[in-house]
């Protein structure tokens, strides 16, 4: 026994306007479950539908439509006693010799290309983006456009088309059998524009490509972040690289600042060495430089001053400077505590083997860590009101904004300058 016309009624009305079906006493409005209708990206629009196409000429395109006379050709059984209901449409039997789509050839662009049965990749607008998308049924003529009779929207026969496959019904037919007025040609518009999944995979670096065979792999170089890109790279010009950007259609173009005079490679310098102002080395030891190249405003024995660091240059010949210096240095002493006891916030803790004052309480070369977590300095007032975490009491200890507990890890880490 099939579903009585109430049950395919309502299902219908309350599938397509996000309801489920639960019960027949129901009315839409009554219904609490939501529902919704299947869909793939492989069979929903990816391009712009324009909104007043050119139906002037068969074949003729407009952005990513295309006006095409389809013929209509009757569905085996979809027949009663009244007659032929049911009618599929089909590409022209000559539609690669006159369209002048660049897919046509290609499946499913092809002669005689039953729309069907393509599962979606061939559909054509329907009058939800505009009403110049109305299909224009005929009976008799040839494949000439206009030609035959045209069966007007409100026609006795009731008709209906599924612009998804093509599909041409008749509720009720113009006479029995192959009836002369029975549907010959469909006019309407065929989408010919890319689907969702290709213009998504075109446009977000994943397999597809603008033409479906793209790198999955791919990196995308951007000027600045599109969020749309899953794998861009931002371009970014600094440390002496500057950028000019021309705009849309001009050159971008990357250059070098005039302080940028010389290439390291390895150990090695390479090109116009210019030496000015102060000369920074980590060295605390006499060491080499071999250079290829000219070596530039550079004076024998002019000492060069890094903080901490006293570098003289001893010599400089043949393509090598023999540089010596003393170096305050700067000795690194890690000291780990494992609390004993809960200790409140505010409450001066005991460090007594580290030494802040050898860093000369600079924050830049003291680090305190809680359980791994990088603490940040403060004043008295700022660790009071909880803006910072914590504050160097005295040589040997330190208050936090927080408390700490049996257990807790504490470690200090201060860089010991010596002169």
């Amino acid at each position: 026994m099939g579903y009585d016309a109430k049950t395919q009624r309502l299902i219908s009305l309350k599938k397509l306007a996000g309801k489920a079906q639960t019960s027949n006493d129901k009315d839409l409005a009554n219904e609490g479950l939501p529902s919704g209708i299947t869909m793939t990206s492989e069979t929903v629009f990816g391009e712009t539908i324009p909104a007043s196409p050119s139906s002037n000429s068969l074949y003729s395109i407009t952005g990513k439509v295309e006006y095409v006379r389809f013929p209509a050709v009757f569905i085996a059984g979809a027949d009663t006693t009244s007659g032929r209901h049911g009618f599929e449409l089909k590409l022209p039997a000559d539609y690669e010799t006159n369209s002048a789509n660049g897919k046509k050839g290609t499946y499913p662009f092809l002669n005689n290309q039953s729309i069907n049965i393509t599962s979606g990749s061939l559909q054509l607008v329907p009058t939800s983006f505009a009403t110049s998308y109305e299909a224009k049924p005929f009976y008799g003529g040839s494949s000439t456009k206009g030609s035959g009779t045209q069966i007007p929207i409100l026609d006795a026969r009731d008709w209906y088309l599924d612009y998804f496959n093509g599909v041409f019904f008749q509720q009720d037919p113009p006479g029995t059998g192959d009836h002369s007025n029975n549907p010959d040609f469909v006019e309407a518009f065929l989408y010919i524009g890319d689907m969702l999944n290709t213009v998504v995979a075109a446009g977000g670096g994943g397999g597809g490509g603008a033409t479906g065979d793209g790198d999955p792999n791919a990196q995308y170089l951007v000027l600045q972040a599109t969020g749309s890109l899953s794998a861009e790279r931002v371009l970014q010009a600094n440390n002496g690289v500057k950028s000019v950007d021309s705009g849309a259609g001009n050159a971008f173009t990357i250059s070098a600042d005039n302080s940028i005079v010389a290439t390291l490679t390895g150990s090695q310098f390479s090109g116009n060495v210019g030496v000015t102002g102060s000369f920074t080395t980590k060295a605390k030891a006499t060491f080499n430089l071999g250079l290829s190249g000219s070596l530039t405003k550079l004076v024998d024995n002019t000492s060069y001053l890094r903080e901490g660091t006293n570098i003289s240059i001893v010599s400089a010949s043949n393509g090598a400077i023999t540089i010596s210096g003393t170096s305050a240095g700067a000795n690194r002493n890690k000291d780990v505590y494992f609390l004993s006891a809960s200790i409140s916030a505010g409450a001066s803790i005991p460090v007594n083997a580290s030494d802040f004052s050898s860093a000369s309480y600079d924050n830049n070369k003291i680090d305190v860590f809680v359980n791994g977590q990088l603490l940040h300095s403060g004043t008295l007032t700022q660790v009071n009101n909880g803006d910072r975490d914590y504050y160097i009491d005295t040589p040997t200890s330190l208050k936090l904004s927080f408390d700490v507990m049996i257990d807790d890890i504490l470690d200090i880490v201060v860089f010991a300058v010596s002169s």
